[in-house]
């Protein structure tokens, strides 16, 4: 190879390492513009979704507020509680800011059978074990889950005879030995499936008892009393009343006794007749041939009318806020004391839903 040849294939070597040199100085240069620019987009991202919470919680809290408004307007404009009422019409998606929407819905947490009921001061309730076997019935669930559950619940002095069921499980566990705070917890019950939970969640709620709550401010911002829970049911019946204008026919035959078949007419009749009183419960289960006490080859039947309520006291607020690619929800717990128009639902409890 001549001098030139040489001098050609050098300059082209050096041509070469110096594209080489100039790609891998433009590739770092790149990754570094991508590595901020991915960092800055979580930075803002992180900060977008920090500010839609702040707006969300927010949002939430009035929407409570607005069903708690609602409770209060309701109580104070009539006794009784129906699903005609204004409480319990479902709030539609409305947007309020950013592209947030706020939505949400009141239950009556006394249209269902309070689980709570089967364990009475550590002390299982067989006359309430007797009822919520009766619903478990009705929603083909094994009637043995009753007996199960309110064992779970007792005092743990009366769990000696399960508590290797739950010390042997995979994995092991223990019984709760209190009463239940969600119905989420059913699922810890030996024996209980996914599946009935799911079901029970439409039949069935879990009202604390005898428990106290922290003040909360009424719409003046003056501090509300301690609430002495104010229902006060038959003896053995369990301390919650079911509310035969907003229940079930499973929940208001199983707490009562009423045939299912009458219980199903008791719909259709409170639609257009709501039951004002337990007077009225009474002369319309008279009208439809139903005998309050009466003996059958089963022993006696009695019919318990004052399990029965026609207003009710206990509600959840349920609010939901959509921002398009999230969405919050927030649950919370209201004891509605007195219908006297002085004083706003008492928040007993609130959390995510």
């Amino acid at each position: 190879m001549n001098q030139i040849d040489q001098q050609h294939f050098s300059n082209k070597n050096i041509t070469g390492a110096a594209l080489i040199t100039v790609l891998v100085i433009v590739f770092m240069i790149m990754a570094i513009i991508t590595n901020i620019t991915v960092e800055n987009y979580r930075a803002i991202r992180r900060m977008s979704n920090q500010k839609v919470q702040t707006q969300a919680l927010s949002i939430l809290k009035v929407a409570t507020a607005f069903g708690r408004a609602g409770l209060f307007t309701s109580g104070a404009t009539s006794k009784i509680d129906t699903l005609t009422d204004i409480w319990a019409q479902p709030l539609p998606k409305t947007e309020v800011v950013d592209n947030l929407q706020m939505s949400g819905y009141i239950l009556d947490e006394q249209s269902k059978f309070n689980i709570n009921d089967l364990v009475s001061n550590g002390m299982i309730n067989p006359t309430v074990v007797t009822q919520f076997s009766t619903l478990l019935g009705y929603l083909n669930i094994p009637t043995t889950m009753a007996t199960n559950i309110a064992s779970y619940m007792a005092a743990p002095r009366y769990q000696t005879d399960i508590m290797n069921q739950y010390a042997m499980g995979t994995p092991p566990d223990r019984p709760a030995g209190r009463a239940l705070i969600d119905l989420s917890e059913l699922i810890l019950v030996n024996g209980m499936q996914p599946a009935w939970v799911y079901k029970l969640n439409q039949y069935v709620t879990a009202i604390p008892q005898n428990q106290n709550f922290s003040n909360e401010s009424n719409q003046s911002g003056e501090s509300q009393p301690t609430p002495n829970l104010p229902i006060t049911p038959p003896t053995g019946t369990g301390s919650v009343l079911v509310n035969i204008n907003t229940a079930s026919p499973e929940v208001i035959s199983a707490k009562s006794g009423i045939p299912l078949a009458v219980a199903q007419r008791i719909i259709t009749t409170r639609s257009s007749t709501p039951f004002n009183s337990t007077t009225d419960i009474t002369k319309y289960l008279a009208s439809n041939g139903i005998i309050m006490s009466q003996n059958t080859n089963q022993g006696t039947t009695n019919i318990l009318v004052n399990t029965l309520t026609t207003s009710s006291q206990y509600f959840t607020i349920h609010a939901i806020v959509d921002s398009g690619d999230y969405e919050f929800r927030l649950i919370t717990l209201v004891l509605r004391q007195n219908r006297s128009g002085q004083q706003w639902p008492l928040v007993l409890w609130r959390h995510p839903e």
